[in-house]
């Protein structure tokens, strides 16, 4: 790959309309859907297409339904298992479940106090031999004698942004019990007992992430009180992603620097204005400006915790609408299947920008298929930042902004008095369904699958490192 060759295909349209083949990557675009037409977007006056933003838990009828409070997972009640086939490794990717919000997505000033007394985050270190250390916690808190205390993002608050909240905890708990229920108790592939020989764990070096490992291991196993959870060194870690990769984000620049880009952030002009003045948001902070995740985040971090939209702090009555929330819900959904999937360049800059990640798991696969790796069970915790380039990468039919809790999972299964392998791969529970010539990841053939990432990277990676390095 040389970016060259690259820059000559950002000169031409900015969405890609008709599949089209670059040095072995085919981008095919994404199904129409009520996210990648903007006039679409504005033209429904509320509602979040059929998506839920204010609760954990929906009744089985509805469950598989876009919920970004907490995505639908794998579960004994829903889950299928394959006949004529035998599981032989399991690798599991999902976002961190509910929590506040980041620091750089608080207002100015907040309108209502948030209190995370009802958890203990704790934070200490120790050695595996010799000096013996206390188990410590963060306890929050806010000074009133702190004469900083309100001049920006003013929270009255005993949070940490981010930190994982008690609700998502116990959505981290529940998520790790549903697991059990299928690979436990369901196909009996699991272990009775955590085996750390031949199960991993692995986190970002986001601390959120290993909030959430410790509610959900011990939903899978309750008896597991001590255990080790796997990390990158931050500048290589490809589960965030952490490493640097100029060129992939030059090509994301490049289409976001677009006529097909701007026309949505000028339809919003007169949303952003309401939205600033309430919010008390600069409206020349290009950050909250440039896209929509900084209210998204704002917003839906509230709605999930049924906690009221924001107001004016010094006009209470001056508050944002329930319509006008949804309508950022929908631009954020119609920028995530922009970026990741309808932009030209999107695959090749999804497959690129997390190309380490699909590396290793290539690794996974063929080293249990050659038997030269024991492991059976591999679970990542990582960030809607790598949920939406992986799911990119696969070019799911459609992308919605990957909620809490969204998982993605990698199951190599052999045929039964055979050496066949087939592969499947669900999202929200179900087999993810591709633009792809792989159509529906349902019991694909191993060679196949494997063939199809090496094309996005490379064998052992070489494209990536050769993309990324130039």
């Amino acid at each position: 790959m040389t970016l060259s060759i690259f820059s000559a295909v950002l000169a031409g349209a900015s969405v890609a309309s008709a599949a089209y083949t670059l040095d072995g990557i085919t981008h095919y675009p994404p199904v129409n859907n009520s996210f990648n037409s903007i006039d679409a977007v504005f033209a429904a006056s509320s509602g979040t297409n059929g998506g839920y933003y204010n609760l954990s838990t929906v009744a089985d009828i509805d469950y598989g339904a876009y919920n970004y409070c907490n995505m639908p997972h794998v579960r004994a009640r829903e889950y299928e298992v394959p006949t004529g086939y035998s599981l032989q490794y399991l690798e599991i990717i999902h976002r961190h479940h509910k929590r506040t919000p980041y620091a750089s997505n608080l207002f100015p000033y907040e309108d209502i106090p948030l209190y995370c007394d009802d958890t203990k985050m704790y934070f200490y270190a120790a050695t595996k031999n010799g000096v013996d250390t206390s188990a410590i916690w963060w306890k929050d808190y806010m000074d009133a004698d702190n004469p900083m205390m309100f001049v920006k993002n003013g929270f009255n608050s005993t949070c940490q942004f981010p930190q994982i909240s008690f609700a998502g905890l116990e959505d981290s708990s529940q998520h790790g019990r549903d697991l059990w229920s299928v690979y436990g108790d369901k196909i009996h592939y699991l272990p009775k007992e955590f085996d750390p020989a031949t199960m991993i764990v692995r986190v970002t070096n986001n601390q959120i992430t290993s909030q959430v490992a410790g509610a959900l291991i011990k939903g899978l196993y309750p008896d597991a009180n001590d255990f080790t959870v796997y990390q990158q060194v931050a500048s290589q870690d490809s589960l965030e992603p952490g490493y640097t990769c100029g060129p992939a984000d030059d090509l994301r620049s490049a289409y976001e620097d677009t006529d097909a880009w701007f026309k949505h952030l000028n339809m919003s002009q007169d949303l952003f204005t309401a939205l600033d003045t309430i919010s008390g948001v600069d409206p020349t902070d290009s950050g909250w400006h440039s896209w929509f995740d900084h209210y998204f985040d704002n917003l839906s971090s509230r709605t999930c915790h049924q906690l009221p939209l924001p107001c004016n702090v010094t006009n209470a009555t001056d508050c944002i609408t329930q319509e006008q929330a949804e309508q950022v819900f929908r631009l954020g959904d119609y920028e995530y299947n922009y970026i990741f999937r309808q932009a030209q360049n999107a695959t090749l800059y999804s497959a690129t920008h997390y190309g380490a990640f699909l590396s290793e798991l290539i690794a996974h696969l063929k080293g249990k298929i050659s038997g030269t790796i024991s492991t059976v069970y591999r679970h990542n915790i990582a960030h809607d930042g790598s949920i939406a380039p992986l799911l990119g990468a696969l070019q799911i039919d459609y992308l919605r902004w990957p909620g809490m809790g969204s998982e993605v999972v990698f199951e190599l299964w052999r045929k039964n008095n055979s050496h066949a392998y087939a592969v499947r791969v669900l999202y929200s529970g179900k087999p993810l369904s591709t633009q792809t010539p792989l159509g529906v990841l349902d019991m694909v053939d191993a060679d196949e699958f494997i063939a199809y990432l090496e094309g996005l990277v490379g064998v052992d990676g070489s494209k990536v490192r050769e993309f990324c390095t130039q």
